[in-house]
């Protein structure tokens, strides 16, 4: 706990300033702690599984009798583009966040390991930002390490992938989904870490939030941009269409998508800062 202790300060003016070394060094505490406890263990073997099965399905695809090498590349382009906008992005790295950030506040209590921290002198908000941080160096890496495999399987049996990838629009199209993937990451991870500081279970609320993002094509333009999956889809290489009754609106740009959601993120997370510096620890029977 020597990482959490309080620092001495030497002089009056010093001690106006944030000790931003300190804070610095109980962020990476946290996050050492944090990893070690939830994620290096079998606590964490499902989200692993779960990230990891948008490969399975271009797997089974490159195993399965038949070859795909008479196939263009293009076919390839539509599968993959289904596949991530559909199953990775809206099932798999959406449920994987549920189960990582929704719990990183609601497991402390459940574990009755929550009064530790208080008991530290860390400021709360350092805390959240450092459980967010570690939600994030857990879902990134490997959300990205499965939409790389997942686009590799998906090109590899077809012909002219050579030619596709490094001539054609082929790294490009991988680099905006890795792209998404990170903003997703980012996004998804400051709604849930909101919802589990919120409330007492993160089930109910992801089902809400999950059916808001499943209905988006059907809402109105206003209410589109209040919905993740607007601006995340909007960056996706491949439009994918939403059906006949769609309602049509214009598409955020880059430079607005981006640091919008970045900036709602920073948002949520400094409002589960607020949240948690008002909690008391009152560990009742569920």
């Amino acid at each position: 706990m020597s990482d959490l202790a309080t620092p001495s300060v030497s002089a009056a003016p010093a001690a106006r300033r944030l000790p931003w070394g300190h804070l610095w060094r109980q962020s990476q505490a946290v996050v050492r702690l944090e990893l070690r406890k939830n994620f290096f263990g079998r606590r964490g073997l499902g989200i692993y599984l779960v990230a990891l099965s948008p490969v399975l399905i271009p797997l089974i695809r490159f195993l399965k009798p038949g070859s795909l090498a008479d196939e263009p590349a293009a076919e390839a382009t539509q599968f993959f583009s289904f596949l991530y906008q559909i199953y990775a992005l809206r099932l798999a790295l959406f449920l994987t966040c549920v189960g990582v950030f929704g719990n990183m506040i609601r497991r402390e209590v459940l574990d009755r390991t929550l009064h530790y921290y208080f008991l530290t002198p860390i400021r709360r908000e350092v805390l959240v930002a450092a459980k967010y941080a570690t939600g994030l160096l857990v879902t990134i890496p490997l959300f990205l390490l499965s939409t790389v495999a997942a686009f590799a399987l998906t090109y590899l049996p077809h012909q002219g992938v050579g030619a596709f990838l490094l001539d054609g629009p082929g790294l490009g199209h991988l680099g905006s989904y890795l792209l998404v993937t990170v903003l997703a990451c980012i996004g998804y991870g400051g709604v849930f870490l909101l919802v589990g500081s919120l409330f007492r279970s993160p089930a109910i609320p992801a089902l809400a939030v999950m059916g808001w993002e499943g209905i988006h094509f059907l809402l109105p333009p206003l209410l589109k941009k209040i919905s993740v999956i607007h601006y995340l889809q909007a960056l996706c290489p491949v439009p994918m269409s939403e059906g006949p009754f769609a309602i049509l609106a214009d598409a955020p740009s880059p430079w607005l998508s981006i640091p919008g959601l970045i900036l709602l993120t920073g948002a949520l997370v400094a409002i589960s800062a607020w949240r948690l510096r008002g909690m008391e620890v009152s560990y009742e029977e569920e």
